[in-house]
Order: structure tokens, then C-alpha cells, then sequence
């Protein structure tokens, strides 16, 4: 069980949406959420089920740019990755290739994110990763490789 929460605040910014709306999922009971200490947490498995489930919102599942007329907006998708009977030296050795891929990355690939969480009872890596098609099929690759 991942024990990483999450704020309101950051998940409106995983997701590229406004704390309202997020507040608003969590009332319309759409996103798991419960207090602690007064404020709203987020338990990091709900924000995986909430993320990917069928009849997840379209809005804000990515960030909303403004138009361009120079660049026609691409289409961005989310995966998540799951990598079981994972040392913590291995997730660190991935996660480290990651930070490195996204500080060289261009200025189409900098809005993109790529969020690494290590279970370490359950020896279990998951990838959380937002991007446009091509860097999100770009690190798809990588990580084929790394997880090897």
C-alpha cells in the first residue's frame, strides 16, 4: 500500500487543474479524499485509481495551454507503470535516469512530468508519467530498458 499523500494543492498541479475542481471531485465523491489534521489528503493509490479510471474527467487530465499559431497542440496521454520485486538501489538507479532524461529534455518536453514512488514493503516501483504521445512513448523505451 502506497503511503505517500497527497495535497489539494498538489494535485491540482499533477493534474493541471484548479484546487476548486479538485475540491469539487472530492465532494461529488469522484476522488477518495480524507482529513487529516484538519487539511485534505489525498492517499496516493486513489489518485492512481482516480487518474486512471474509464470515466475519469477529460479536463485536466492535461495542462491547457494557450494557442499557439505557430505550433499545432499535440494530444497528451498519462501511463502508469508498475515494476514489482525491485531493490531500492534499482528504483533509485531509475528514478536518477529519469531526473537526468527530464533536465535534458527540450522546451516541448518541459511541461511533461514523470513522478517515481518506491514501495519498499512490497518491493514494487511505480511510475507515474504525463506527457505528449512522443515523450511519453520516449520514456516508455527507456524505461523497457532499465527494467530489464
Amino acid at each position: 500500500m502506497e503511503k505517500y499523500l497527497y495535497s489539494i494543492d498538489k494535485v491540482a498541479e499533477l493534474l493541471g487543474m484548479h484546487k476548486k475542481t479538485i475540491m469539487r471531485y472530492i465532494k461529488e465523491g469522484k476522488l477518495t479524499a480524507n482529513k487529516v489534521g484538519g487539511r485534505w489528503r489525498i492517499h496516493g493509490n486513489d489518485l492512481t485509481s482516480f487518474v486512471c479510471a474509464k470515466d475519469a474527467p477529460d479536463e485536466g487530465l492535461i495542462r491547457k495551454q494557450k494557442a499557439k499559431t505557430d505550433i499545432t497542440p499535440e494530444p497528451w496521454i498519462s501511463a502508469v507503470v508498475h515494476a514489482e520485486n525491485k531493490e531500492r538501489d534499482e528504483f533509485i538507479r531509475i528514478s536518477n535516469a529519469l531526473i537526468a532524461i527530464k533536465s535534458g529534455a527540450g522546451d516541448q518536453d518541459r511541461r511533461c512530468r514523470i513522478d517515481a514512488v518506491y514501495f519498499e514493503e512490497e518491493l514494487k516501483i511505480q511510475i507515474l508519467i504525463w506527457g505528449t504521445l512522443d515523450f511519453t512513448g520516449r520514456i516508455m523505451k527507456i524505461l523497457e530498458e532499465l527494467l530489464k
